[in-house]
């Protein structure tokens, strides 16, 4: 901090040299906050202390010669706050990421203080599969094994401070449902298994399409000929179960049921992770 302040307050040399000898600096400071302790002004114009809070260093300094001859000169020095870098609240503990996911779940720190621009780098550990680091956040799709990963990332700001910030990851696989078949006589109930995820709330489920089996047509085309079923679908313990009720006058119903099961973790923004299945229906 010493250079800084001697860089601002080398004019003063000149007022001091351009003066009869013996010379003789003072300064009157004005401070807004004042550095504790206050800093000191050497006889070479050389300013030393250690500033300890942020704010303008506002200073006038006077030179005066042996005679009635003085000068003075003003100036201001910003003092910014030490460079510091804090994991995120969602991140205070370790970063919850489910396999999949892009970009959204990466975020793991915030930066105060220090001058920009800043040079970002990583000091230990790899980064998780399928990620780069951007700042203070890691960018692309989270891929490779669950587990948990901690790594340390070094922030150096443009006067050479630095200090260091060590995430720990915890990822999960993706949620998966699994597919299945659905027989029955004006109506059908098959149960589908459903593991992964992150932990948290029970996941949703909802069907999100049906296609009927195709009869055939004599005149044209074949076309679909069984009206799409009612349906439900419920969560517990690990299974989806999804029942179908066929429309009144078929006793049998045939096509295929497409399920989604939603869970509570972001994958991309404003999209949560998902994942579907069909069920044969025959």
């Amino acid at each position: 901090m010493g250079g800084r302040w001697a860089a601002a307050l080398a004019a003063v040399m000149v007022l001091a040299f351009a003066c009869a000898p013996p010379q003789n600096i003072a300064s009157v400071v004005s401070p807004t906050p004042s550095p504790s302790p206050t800093p000191t002004l050497g006889a070479d114009g050389r300013v030393s202390g250690t500033p300890t809070s942020a704010g303008n260093f506002v200073f006038t300094i006077r030179a005066a010669d042996s005679g009635d001859g003085s000068a003075t000169i003003s100036g201001k020095i910003g003092i910014v706050s030490a460079l510091s870098a804090a994991l995120i609240p969602a991140c205070a503990r370790y970063c919850t990421v489910e396999l999949g996911c892009v970009d959204i779940c990466g975020p793991f720190g915030q930066l105060s203080g220090g001058v920009g621009p800043y040079e970002y780098s990583v000091a230990q550990g790899p980064l998780p599969a399928g990620t780069t680091l951007s700042e203070l956040s890691l960018k692309g799709t989270f891929r490779g094994l669950s587990g948990y990963l901690k790594f340390t990332i070094q922030i150096t700001d443009a006067m050479g401070a630095s200090t260091s910030i060590a995430p720990t990851f915890w990822m999960y696989d993706h949620v998966s449902l699994a597919g299945g078949a659905c027989q029955g006589r004006v109506s059908c109930t098959v149960k589908l298994p459903y593991s992964a995820g992150t932990p948290g709330p029970t996941p949703t489920v909802q069907v999100t399409s049906w296609a009927s089996a195709l009869c055939p047509n004599a005149a044209g085309p074949a076309s679909p000929c069984y009206p799409t079923p009612a349906f439900s679908a419920g969560l517990q313990s690990g299974t989806a179960t999804i029942t179908l009720t066929y429309s009144a006058n078929y006793a049998t119903t045939r096509g295929t049921l497409t399920v989604q099961i939603t869970d509570n973790s972001l994958c991309a923004q404003g999209v949560y992770c998902s994942s579907t299945a069909t069920v044969a229906v025959n």
